[in-house]
């Protein structure tokens, strides 16, 4: 019997944040099915959505933050900071958490840290190969740091367990039927030995790739394109500009704004084009799928490159510069067509690195029923 009777997830802004906490929020639920389990987050992103589509309470915290980078917005965060720590404080007086569990997001910052100076217990999942900012401060005063990569940087080793990150249960799941999502998602037959290429840019959709992969398919043959259906995923208000890339140079494809069920588009995938956020990567790891990784350039501290390297450096990926996607990925693409055993090969790479067992880990660890967190192979 667990001696945590409620717990609160902080997460927010993306999927990348969000996804994995409800993965460590299901696997605590059916560990312990009486925990009772809220997550805080803010109005900014489609948090709320994904939590109240996952079956569980979202509290809003309304932040002050102004995202940006200039001197002023920097200040103006500054000054908001005493405000917004009041708010985090008020949620934790009328929520009485027995664990906070931070897991990125602008909203994870104050909520574990008023949590953590109250002695209230605390732990943070860091996803990327390089922490952000707030969760190397956050580092410092929590009870526990859950990380994604084997060899994350920055963070303090003593409190530090590698168990991977989390993954959706669904997603998991094989679901689908090959054949029914094969044509569903090419708008016509094709034959069976068709290359399924799935292109996605992470919740929030990529621009580049909406915009330079309607080139790169135009730079292949007519034969090579026969061989290929594609399914691209725009990202949120993406949808009538990629549509009409794809147009203007005359390729074939489903486009649609978002993908519900993730899970059923990695089964029906041969080769995925997408960023390297950590949540992708434990996605098609899980999923045993081939990649070509398209690291987002502006992510901090260049973290999505560290995170495709560490993929590509097991045999699982090819990476390709965010300028360069027009002009080396027809090239890859002809080469993956003519030496299908390429992407047999970096698929069960994919396979061999994923670690499925992480969310029930994660919440084994946090519930304190388990000694697994003693185990020498995960502790970094």
């Amino acid at each position: 019997m667990s001696s945590i009777r409620k717990v609160l997830f902080a997460a927010g802004g993306t999927g990348g944040h969000v996804f994995p906490a409800i993965a460590v929020a299901d696997a605590m639920k059916k560990i312990c099915p009486d925990v009772e389990i809220a997550f805080v987050g803010a109005a900014h992103g489609n948090e709320s959505n994904w939590v109240k589509n996952a079956g569980y309470r979202f509290i809003l915290l309304d932040l002050d933050f102004i995202k940006g980078a200039s001197l002023g917005r920097k200040i103006k965060n500054i000054l908001a900071l005493p405000g917004v720590a009041r708010k985090a404080g008020h949620i934790l007086d009328e929520e009485k958490p027995d664990l906070v569990i931070g897991a990125g997001g602008y909203v994870s910052g104050p909520l574990v840290a008023v949590a953590a100076w109250r002695k209230i217990q605390t732990a943070i999942m860091e996803q990327n190969a390089i922490p952000g900012l707030t969760n190397r401060i956050l580092s410092r005063h929590v009870d526990k740091i859950f990380t994604s990569f084997e060899h994350t940087e920055k963070l303090p080793a003593s409190k530090t367990i590698y168990y991977g990150n989390p993954v959706r249960e669904k997603v998991l799941k094989d679901t689908s039927d090959k054949q029914a999502w094969n044509t569903a998602c090419s708008g016509k037959e094709v034959s069976g030995n068709a290359l399924h290429l799935l292109i996605f840019g992470g919740s929030q959709g990529a621009m580049k790739l909406n915009t330079d992969m309607p080139i790169a398919l135009a730079a292949l043959t007519d034969e090579e394109r026969d061989q290929i259906t594609v399914w691209h995923q725009a990202g949120k208000n993406k949808l009538e500009d990629t549509q009409k890339a794809y147009q203007e140079h005359q390729i074939t494809a489903n486009i649609v704004e978002f993908i519900d069920d993730m899970g059923a588009a990695y089964q029906w995938a041969d080769l995925l084009v997408c960023r390297a956020g950590a949540t992708s990567l434990a996605e098609i790891k899980a999923s045993a799928k081939a990649s070509i990784l398209v690291p987002f350039p502006f992510a901090a501290h260049n973290h999505q490159e560290k995170n495709a390297d560490a993929v590509v450096a097991i045999g699982a990926a090819l990476k390709v510069l965010n300028d360069d996607v027009a002009t080396k990925i027809p090239g890859i693409i002809k080469d993956l067509l003519s030496n299908p055993s390429k992407i047999e090969d970096m698929a069960k790479a994919a396979l061999a690195d994923a670690k499925p067992d992480a969310a029930a880990n994660i919440a084994k660890n946090c519930l304190g029923i388990s000694d697994v967190s003693a185990s020498q192979e995960n502790e970094k």
